[in-house]
């Protein structure tokens, strides 16, 4: 069942990964840094678990860009993000979205709770969305904040291939096969 009319060629169920590349990897590096050079400072790292929503990793590329729509909508347009799925062993398939929440918006884990259960048809199991703020995100000059950027990013993108690990200078842990397109950015700093 489709959920959506539209996605594009990159956006096929075929379309199988087991990592990120590396040129992936430098299109979110710089999709951060453009949100930073834009003041919208990233502030919110957001994990939602699709399986633990009974969403299997075969749908999970349409139910994360049903979230994201929901998600932009919300903000007014006024956020940027990037995002990367992982498919783990206990962990299932689920997103890592690294997130620009403008000033006046609060995150309310009851709104988010009714996107996933509206996106799965499920009810919503608890520990499905896992949030923090990224520390010193009041203050983006502040070298903590640039620091704890930088962990957050690596975390996030610890699905590369070893080797791409190595030369960006983070661990690496595998990011499991993945359906669909793997990682991504909003159009305003993608």
């Amino acid at each position: 069942m489709r959920l959506f009319k539209h996605g594009g060629a990159r956006n096929r169920g075929d379309r199988i990964s087991d990592c990120l590349t590396l040129e992936q990897a430098h299109k979110i590096i710089a999709a951060l840094s453009k949100a930073e050079q834009q003041s919208r400072h990233i502030n919110r790292h957001i994990i939602v678990h699709w399986e633990a929503m009974g969403i299997p990793d075969s749908r999970a590329m349409a139910a994360t860009t049903l979230w994201l729509k929901a998600f932009r909508e919300w903000t007014g347009g006024e956020t940027a993000y990037v995002w990367s799925r992982e498919n783990g062993d206990g962990k299932g398939s689920h997103l890592h979205l690294l997130a620009h929440l403008p000033a006046g918006k609060r995150w309310h884990g009851a709104r988010a709770r009714r996107w996933l259960e509206r996106i799965s048809g499920n009810p919503y199991k608890a520990g499905a969305i896992k949030t923090r703020c990224i520390a010193g995100s009041r203050s983006p000059d502040s070298p903590s904040y640039a620091e704890n950027l930088q962990t957050v990013a690596a975390y996030v993108l610890k699905g590369v291939a070893p080797d791409t690990a190595v030369a960006l200078g983070i661990d690496h842990e595998p990011g499991g096969r993945i359906s669909g397109k793997r990682c991504g950015a909003s159009r305003n700093i993608g």
